[in-house]
């Protein structure tokens, strides 16, 4: 069961109000390109799934991520199919392995997975019973997200390289991860003019090692302050 929407208009995002666990790139990408639409409210959620007898707990976690990212659009990601349209909680529940989740927001298109957010609060996919979280937070998927849209922008030259050959690239390059992304299936790595983003997600849900992708980013001068200032 699915709570209906309201018609959607825009309003002004105040980089979600909040400036919590966020880096400062992710929050001028936040107020560069995000938009807010109108959706349910945290207690229009709480009055509708108490009366379909949902589990609190779950309701609750539903309440506090629809409060910080309900409504929020960004532009699509270059992978997952282009990301959730909007970030819009749905559907509470408590599921083994996963605990008190819920749907994160709506496929772009006819997609094989969903977006969703566990009891632990990490962002990933999930299809057909089987779950991949992608990165440790809602806060890690949007600096992913971030850092992929300025390292698309930076001088440097890109490589891409899929399959099995990615296992422990970091590691032969002497990379260090890229914190703030919260890194799980998917993550960011970093040297001193070298940016390697690995995606993985879709490998894990579909248990297919092909389908692993990396991005890697070289000679990129002055990085650390291109970070810093972005």
């Amino acid at each position: 069961m699915t709570s209906p929407r309201p018609r959607r208009t825009p309003k002004p995002l105040h980089v979600l109000d909040a400036r919590r666990g966020l880096t400062l790139r992710a929050r001028a990408y936040l107020a560069a390109y995000g938009v807010r639409r109108e959706v349910w409210s945290p207690e229009q959620h709480r009055r509708h799934w108490h009366r379909y007898h949902r589990p609190a707990a779950a309701i609750e976690h539903l309440a506090a991520y629809q409060g910080r990212w309900g409504g929020l659009e960004l532009p699509p990601t270059p992978e997952y199919e282009g990301g959730p349209h909007v970030l819009d909680a749905d559907d509470p529940t408590v599921e083994e392995g996963r605990g008190a989740c819920f749907t994160a927001g709506r496929p772009r298109s006819a997609s094989a997975y969903g977006f969703m957010v566990d009891g632990d609060g990490r962002f990933g996919i999930v299809a057909d019973g089987t779950w991949v979280p992608l990165h440790g937070s809602v806060e890690g998927w949007v600096e992913s997200i971030a850092l992929r849209h300025l390292a698309d922008r930076m001088p440097a030259e890109v490589a891409l390289a899929t399959g099995a050959r990615l296992d422990g690239l970091p590691e032969r390059l002497r990379l260090r991860p890229v914190t703030e992304v919260a890194g799980a299936a998917d993550g960011w790595w970093r040297g001193e003019d070298t940016l390697l983003a690995i995606y993985r997600g879709e490998a894990r849900l579909f248990d297919n090692v092909q389908y692993q992708t990396a991005y890697l980013y070289t000679g990129v001068d002055g990085l650390t302050e291109r970070l810093r200032a972005a």
